[in-house]
């Protein structure tokens, strides 16, 4: 005689579609309002919770197996629904107004927002800011800007909010420049804010000291020892890749290319930037030779800089000597570039030439200063001023500022900061 399972054990229930709770898996958690429960679905061997709010779900996964922990992690939900004005203290839904007033205050400072980043895009139009400049302030804005302040009752902003903002900015491992920059757009929120008459009067922030980030500048012997290697390995092909890494560098550039030390020398006697680097042609370089010889670069605008910049001697001749092997390779025209001006992607040129130099650095054992200050091709720019610095006789800073396209403030803040009295130890021990 056959007998049948009768049709009422669990598995039966199981539903057929994957994102389908499974119904007796169903479970109030103690203290919590019954609207909130924590089930399984089909596809998932994790529990979820949901909460039933104004007519629909709001649900999450809370990514464990273990039911106890379930519960647990249910209550951190809950009471964060509770902290985003979701439900009030009491438990309980809050009421139509209160959700529109949520809403609304969102609504506000989304408007708020576009009005600051439209006042930024005239400031763009006018040629006040780059930019780059402007969409790092639309992604700043509309990113953590605007996460710390949607749970923020907007006209109720005060200096206890504005504490709270700085401590969410650290908790995201900001450097302090990054913080300060941050606190400099808030400013412009809290004054349109004023200037509506949305708040009585602006917060005040708490005060965030941000160390000058010296780039880290080369002595004379770790220069001459970089120039030495520069040389020794061309040609060289680099082997260290680490296992099981792959080699990203074109492999014509996996050898050490013999223009790399005229590339270093050139912009310790030009004090250009490395992104001078990347766009400077041979138009932008005009040859001088008289009473000074010296390279006159006129390069495109940097920084809100245009004025032209001058070498010292020893540029010339780098220059004239890297010209002739241009037109030796084919090159050497007004629109070609003046180093490695095969590469027509000239971002990726950038990364190369940092990849080079950094395998000089490491070859050295120089990639870090005494400090722990970590070198970078940058370095080589901060080596230029501060050598015109310690060498230069007695050159003002207003000139060697123009001359860099940088200003007295910032050459005072990061470049002169790594001076010590024994570098100018004989203008130390002048006499008149």
């Amino acid at each position: 005689m056959l007998t049948q399972t009768p049709a009422n054990e669990d598995y039966f229930f199981i539903p057929k579609a994957r994102n389908s709770p499974i119904k007796q898996s169903f479970s109030l958690v103690q203290g919590l309002p019954e609207k909130l429960k924590i089930f399984r679905i089909a596809g998932s061997k994790y529990w979820q919770v949901r909460f039933f709010n104004h007519g629909k779900y709001i649900a999450k996964s809370l990514k464990t197996t273990e039911k106890r922990e379930a519960e647990l992690l249910a209550q951190h939900f809950y009471a964060d629904l509770k902290m985003r004005g979701v439900v009030n203290e009491r438990g309980v839904l809050p009421v139509l107004d209160e959700m529109s007033a949520y809403i609304e205050n969102q609504r506000l400072l989304h408007d708020l927002i576009q009005e600051v980043l439209a006042t930024e895009q005239e400031r763009l139009c006018r040629d006040e800011i780059t930019l780059g400049s402007f969409l790092m302030t639309k992604g700043r804005l509309e990113g953590l800007v605007f996460d710390f302040l949607k749970t923020c009752t907007l006209r109720q902003i005060k200096t206890e909010t504005m504490e709270a903002f700085v401590s969410f900015l650290t908790e995201k491992k900001l450097a302090p420049p990054t913080i300060v920059g941050y606190i400099a757009l808030m400013r412009k929120l809290l004054r349109l804010l004023l200037r509506k008459e949305l708040i009585d009067k602006h917060p005040l922030f708490p005060k965030i000291k941000s160390p000058p980030n010296s780039r880290g500048a080369f002595t004379v012997t770790e220069y001459r020892a970089i120039l030495r290697r520069a040389k020794t390995l061309r040609g060289v092909a680099f082997t260290n890749w680490g296992d099981g890494k792959r080699p990203w560098i074109k492999k014509k550039y996996q050898q050490m290319p013999e223009s790399m030390n005229a590339l270093i020398r050139f912009m310790v006697y030009t004090f250009v930037r490395p992104g001078d680097i990347r766009q400077l042609k041979n138009k932008h370089v005009e040859v001088v030779k008289g009473s000074f010889n010296y390279l006159r670069l006129t390069l495109p605008e940097v920084k809100r800089h245009k004025a032209p910049m001058v070498s010292l001697p020893s540029a010339v001749g780098i220059y004239e000597r890297v010209l002739q092997r241009q037109k030796e390779q084919g090159f050497g025209l007004p629109d070609d570039y003046v180093f490695f001006p095969e590469e027509r992607n000239r971002r990726l040129m950038l990364d190369i030439i940092g990849w080079l130099f950094n395998w000089i650095l490491k070859e050295l054992d120089l990639k870090q200063g005494p400090h722990g200050t970590e070198r970078t091709l940058y370095s080589l720019r901060h080596t230029a001023i501060t050598f015109r610095l310690i060498y230069g006789g007695n050159i003002d800073l207003l000139t060697l500022a123009r001359n860099a396209r940088t200003s007295v403030e910032m050459i005072e803040k990061f470049y002169a900061s790594t001076l010590s009295a024994e570098m100018n130890i004989a203008l130390l021990h002048g006499k008149r």
